[in-house]
């Protein structure tokens, strides 16, 4: 239930109703359509319901993936006056106010009433997600429409009923609703509900509970989005279909930065922990680590170890879980096996030195030091764990050869994508394990790793949030977060000085990182995403790497207000179909290579971005199904192209500058490659504004290239520049800087571009369908024609 969440998105929110009203009720279940009942006032819009937006993030991130996500409305008949004082649980909280009809999102016309209107769309959705939060339930509108969902479920009339615990104890204290979600697996499995850990984690397991319910991404719901979004630069750039173009990239930039909430949720406590008054302090005084292993096996209660400053080492017991499973207390015999199935899903084996194993829940060590051998580790496999002032390090190695058995260098931990030769690691265990549904903080952390393995190992759904920390691996790798569900999040860090990766996402995993730096990776990159992973890096710097970061196998990475600095090959690699790469406000410049290389079917949006003084191109574009957009982005003083398209790639530019590269601000090169730019100057560059060869076609429309030391070329048979100009009549104002008499509507390549060898410069008057123009390359003949296409230049 709610009202919508954005008043900046009700055109997405009337499609949907749209959607609804296009095909009668009868018409059954519709594949990827999920209906999301949400209570306003805990996560709806927090300018119109006063909420924290998460049903809005929610549905953002569902629709990304191809689902159309229904949102529930309030009944607008009933009398909600009293129902947050009458209803258990809502803390005398007064209700958001009645809304209008026409603002709802499950709305299918006035001629309905709200029952029928809420069980019309429960019945056209192939999954039912309640977002549950503290109040969800005291409006009665939830109820019903959870239990409209429960009876269709029952007669298998509509898909999987799937509890969001957002926040709240668990089960919901609700009695009409406690019944019928408590029986169910709730999304997060771990003890932290999702206001309390990062979006992407959770969504991520809530995706593969979708798929595994049988609810797949709706057949035409992606390729309409793609549509969508291309009518803006298709249509941009003089008239009023630039402005649309413009709307367009206000509310991208809007989306992405709404997502970046604050991460100070991750490091409280959680709704399952004790209060601080149910721990016990107890004093660790032997320095040895066998010691605190025994002390922690013991343990029934919440409890702090404080280890008073000192350092702990010495031997420590194998591990061996079916052993302990029987020798534990019955209270602890869960744990235990949580434990060992995590090690069937993924976690590395157990290490033959010995393990100092953390399997009791809220168990906190403090301010001490862990010495542990080459061959040993520290397991957490038990839920509320906290690491406060530790440092936990693995002493050098005492001479002798690297390691055997190292895992392949390259692009990530498995040796696949991006294709970049590093140093070898260990990649079969690590010195900190953190395996199954439980998570752990560190606070004031130093992760120190002389051996050629781990840092840190997330698994099987494992969740950690690190603040204030550093890790090192001068011989191995750092982070490695594996598995849909798995979760890093990172505050104020350092992870630095490692021979593998700084941090590597894999199989679902998903990290998140604030105010961090990832530095001197050098024989490595530095943050390695791939297989599905997720990643939201802001304020961050990435440095001192081969490849900044690496994102392959359709990996998704959002950089908001990050600097990609100084890297030896490319700043950003983004390779392989599915991978995306979404840029907001970040500075990629001084790179060994290019800013930013999207290649082998990725693609990369840039907003108000800047790539400069790197040593090969700003962003080099490359390959078939490659595609890159950037807007309002920088392109300067590259050591060849601020923009270079190759190899039958495309890209969209709108209000870019290129200005002082060495060869060209723009270059398109070979066939199929092809270019839009709207409202961009090329301009003062060394080499030409522009350069098109063997093939290749660029648009601009209210477009800028002039004060470059050379013309601008079109070379070779197939070659294209298209000069889009206002219609007659159209465009009274100027474009700044192109001199007197120049119409905003056109174009100003000053001095006027060379076309040699066959290749072609076309004026095209906006308005004039784009297949006139093809129609010449297709056999129409280069001369004059009609369509409002006009040959300026070519031979």
């Amino acid at each position: 239930m709610g009202a919508g969440c954005s008043s900046s998105n009700s055109a997405a929110r009337r499609k949907t109703i749209e959607v609804l009203q296009g095909t009668p009720a009868s018409s059954g279940q519709r594949p990827g359509h999920v209906y999301l009942s949400y209570h306003p006032a805990d996560t709806g819009d927090p300018r119109v319901d006063g909420g924290d937006g998460a049903a809005c993030r929610v549905r953002d991130w569902l629709t990304s993936r191809g689902y159309v996500v229904i949102l529930g409305e309030l009944d607008p008949d009933a009398d909600i006056t009293g129902s947050g004082a009458a209803t258990p649980g809502s803390v005398g909280a007064l209700p958001p106010p009645r809304r209008p009809r026409g603002s709802a999102g499950v709305q299918s016309g006035l001629e309905l009433s709200w029952p029928a209107r809420m069980q019309q769309c429960v019945e056209q959705c192939q999954a039912f997600v309640a977002l549950v939060s503290e109040h969800y339930g005291t409006h009665p509108e939830a109820a019903r429409e959870v239990h409209t969902a429960d009876s269709l479920a029952g007669k298998e009339a509509t898909g999987p009923l799937l509890p969001l615990w957002h926040s709240g104890p668990w089960p919901p204290q609700q009695p009409s609703l406690e019944p019928l979600l408590a029986p169910l697996q709730r999304v997060p499995r771990g003890p932290r509900p999702l206001c309390r850990t990062i979006l992407e984690g959770v969504m991520g397991e809530l995706l593969e509970r979708l798929q595994a319910g049988g609810c797949m991404p709706a057949p035409a719901a992606a390729p309409a989005a793609a549509a969508t979004a291309g009518d803006g630069v298709r249509n941009g750039g003089g008239g009023s279909g630039g402005s649309r173009g413009v709307e367009a990239v206000g509310s991208n930039v809007e989306a992405v930065a709404g997502g970046a909430a604050s991460l100070e949720g991750c490091f409280q406590p959680g709704p399952t922990d004790p209060p601080e008054e149910d721990y016990v302090v107890v004093r660790c005084y032997t320095g040895k680590l066998q010691e605190l292993s025994d002390r922690i096996s013991l343990t029934v209660r919440p409890t702090i170890f404080d280890l008073g400053g000192d350092t702990f080492s010495g031997d420590l017991p194998a591990l061996e879980l079916r052993k302990q499973q029987q020798q534990q207390l019955p209270a602890a015999a869960a744990a235990v096996a949580a434990a060992a199935a995590a090690l069937d899903a993924g976690a590395p084996p157990a290490a033959a030195g010995g393990t100092l194993f953390i399997n009791r829940p809220h168990i906190t060590l403090r301010n001490g030091a862990l010495l542990l051998r080459q061959n040993q580790e520290l397991r957490i496999a038990g839920s509320g764990v906290v690491l406060d002032t530790m440092s936990v390090i693995t002493e050098p190695r005492q001479g002798g050869p690297r390691g055997v058995a190292l895992g392949a260098g390259g692009g990530g931990v498995t040796g696949g994508g991006g294709g970049v030769s590093g140093a070898p690691y260990e990649n079969g265990r690590a010195m900190v394990v953190v395996a199954g549904a439980v998570g752990v903080r560190m606070l004031r952390c130093q992760l120190t790793n002389h051996g050629p393995h781990l840092v840190l190992w997330l698994a099987g759904g494992a969740a950690a949030a690190l603040r204030d920390c550093q890790l090192e691996s001068p011989e191995g790798a750092g982070a490695w977060v594996r598995d849909a569900g798995s979760s890093l999040t990172a505050s104020a860090c350092r992870l630095q000085r490692c021979s593998g990766p700084c941090l590597a996402l894999e199989a679902g995993g998903c990290g998140r990182l604030e105010g961090c730096s990832v530095l001197d990776s050098a024989e490595h990159n530095g943050v390695m995403a791939g297989s599905g992973a997720r990643l939201r890096a802001v304020k961050c710097v990435v440095s001192g790497s081969k490849a900044g970061v690496n994102l392959y196998g359709g990996a998704d990475a959002e950089l908001i207000a990050c600097e990609v600095v100084s890297n030896g090959l490319a700043g950003v690699e983004v390779s392989e179909p599915g991978s995306r790469l979404v840029a907001l406000d970040c500075k990629i410049s001084m790179n060994g290579q290019s800013g930013v290389l999207v290649a082998g079917g990725g693609a990369a949006s840039l907003t108000h971005c800047s790539c400069t003084g790197n040593k090969a191109h700003g962003v080099l574009v490359r390959g078939h199904g490659a595609e890159g957009t950037l807007r309002q982005t920088t392109l300067s003083h590259n050591g060849q192209a601020g923009a270079l398209l190759t190899d039958s790639a495309r890209c969209q530019l709108v209000g870019c500058e290129a200005t002082g590269n060495q060869v060209a601000g723009l270059v398109a090169w070979g066939c199929g490659t092809s270019a839009a730019a709207a409202d961009c100057s090329l301009v003062q560059n060394s080499g030409g504004g522009l350069a098109l060869r063997d093939g290749a076609t660029v648009e601009l429309r209210s477009c800028i290239v002039k004060g470059n030391r050379l013309p601008s070329e079109v070379t070779g048979r197939g070659s294209e520049l298209r000069l889009v100009v206002g219609a007659p009549g159209a465009g009274k104002g100027k474009v700044a800087g192109a001199g007197k008499g120049v119409s905003a509507g056109a174009c100003v390549v000053d001095p006027a571009p060379r076309a040699v060898e066959g290749g072609v410069v076309l004026e095209v008057r906006a308005g004039a369908t784009t297949a006139a123009a093809e129609g010449a390359n297709s056999g129409g003949g280069a001369g004059d024609g009609g369509g409002g296409k006009k040959k300026l230049w070519g031979l």
